[in-house]
């Protein structure tokens, strides 16, 4: 598994950088909180833990509350279990450095999604300049992880964008988000 950052907002995954070299995909961490305006912030890598695989989670919230999780691994064969994630104790070395990282990428202001221009119309008196919010927030969303795309390309990263709903997805394509990196937009049934 390569070193992977996530971006979770009103509860859900929205994006995902994961490369092969921790230093890249940590760079991906102000642009996912300032382009994304994730909730929490979250880097997870494997580790070892009394020579046993395991994967630690360092998780960063927007107001900066940080958490530190250990979750053990157990291969027996071809199987493999994932033990219940556990507080990972005071994390030293990478680990505190990882957590310093995401709360300075965490303490940038997001992007204002109000802030969005339609590109198809001039402004003209009656006519709205700006799309709303919510279609702002998608397409920041995908010029964000075009960005981070084109980045992480060039070594053998990957960005995953997760749309909300198919008009998400639509609207993230539209503007530009590369297919490749679009997850999700299809209806589920529970």
């Amino acid at each position: 598994m390569f070193p992977t950052i996530v971006a979770v907002r009103n509860d859900r995954v929205v994006a995902i950088v994961s490369t092969p070299r921790i230093e890249a995909t940590m760079s991906a961490a102000t642009s996912l909180a300032v382009g994304v305006d994730p909730q929490a912030l979250v880097v997870a890598a494997e580790a070892r833990v009394d020579d046993q695989p395991a994967l630690t989670y360092a998780v960063m919230t927007r107001e900066r509350s940080a958490r530190w999780v250990l979750q053990e691994v157990k291969e027996s064969g071809e199987e493999v279990r994932f033990a219940v994630p556990v507080d990972g104790g005071e994390p030293t070395g990478q680990g505190a450095g990882t957590l310093r990282l995401l709360a300075e990428a965490m303490a940038q202001r997001p992007v204002d999604v109000t802030t969005v221009a339609l590109t198809n119309r001039g402004g003209t008196f009656g006519e709205e300049t700006f799309l709303p919010p919510e279609q702002g927030r998608v397409v920041i969303d995908a010029g964000t992880m075009t960005t981070l795309h084109e980045r992480v390309a060039q070594i053998n990263g990957q960005a995953l964008y997760v749309a909300r709903s198919p008009e998400s997805a639509r609207l993230a394509l539209a503007a530009g988000l590369p297919r490749t990196c679009l997850l999700g937009g299809e209806p589920t049934s529970a």
